[in-house]
């Protein structure tokens, strides 16, 4: 027995909000606050709490480390010196590369040379020096994440015109068509509709017709009704 069809799925209001939220919370900007000194953590978190950011909090290297690789931050605010591990192991650990799609900013009570060639040794671009301005703390972080996350989009923007220079370059290359069906063999040798070839490599849409020749030789004794019908 058939059972009828309950149609589309529908969401009351709670649910739809819910969903919202979720979705919402899911693309905020990640921040880790990796620092033993509790004002500070709450400096910075007072200073991001209404800027929409997801905030994870570690009291030292070992706890950030866990951290960072639980939930991949977008932006890092790194004291250098704490106990169990210090900024600087934590730096080494993670490993900054020039295409991380992460920012450290590493804060530090001194600022003095070596400190910094140190950390610029390890990957590290932007410093804060304490006592930490909330304004500071809100225009760096914001600055970091739009423009790591200009960086990926650049990044996924390059690989997607690459890909269609590559299907350009692979579609003005030889082509076997077959001369009775007219079915095009692709590289796994197997056998597609050209229009089925032509939509899996480039996403072209189709909207088929009849030309008028082949009106007139389908159908000769209506091809002229046909023909206004289709013009």
């Amino acid at each position: 027995m058939n059972r009828p069809d309950p149609g589309p799925l529908r969401m009351n209001t709670a649910e739809a909000n819910t969903l919202v939220e979720a979705q919402a919370e899911e693309a905020a900007p990640r921040v880790l606050i990796v620092d033993d000194e509790m004002p500070l953590q709450q400096a910075i978190k007072l200073a991001l709490k209404n800027e929409g950011y997801r905030l994870y909090i570690a009291d030292n290297g070992q706890q950030g480390l866990e951290l960072f690789r639980e939930h991949k931050p977008e932006l890092i605010f790194l004291d250098l010196r704490m106990p169990v591990m210090d900024g600087y192991q934590f730096l080494e650990a993670v490993h900054i590369t020039p295409d991380a799609l992460y920012t450290v900013i590493a804060i530090t009570g001194h600022g003095v040379d070596r400190e910094i060639e140190r950390c610029y040794s390890l990957g590290v671009e932007f410093f804060l020096k304490k006592p930490l301005s909330l304004v500071e703390i809100c225009c760096v972080a914001r600055r970091c994440i739009e423009s790591k996350r200009l960086k990926a989009e650049r990044e996924r923007l390059i690989v997607r015109l690459q890909e269609a220079k590559d299907t350009i370059n692979y579609l003005k290359s030889f082509l076997v068509i077959c001369s009775s069906c007219k079915r095009v063999r692709d590289t796994d040798e197997k056998w597609y509709e050209l229009d089925a070839y032509i939509r899996s490599h480039t996403g072209t849409q189709f909207s088929h017709s009849v030309c008028p020749d082949c009106v007139e030789k389908l159908y000769p004794n209506l091809s002229d009704k046909i023909l206004r019908m289709l013009k």
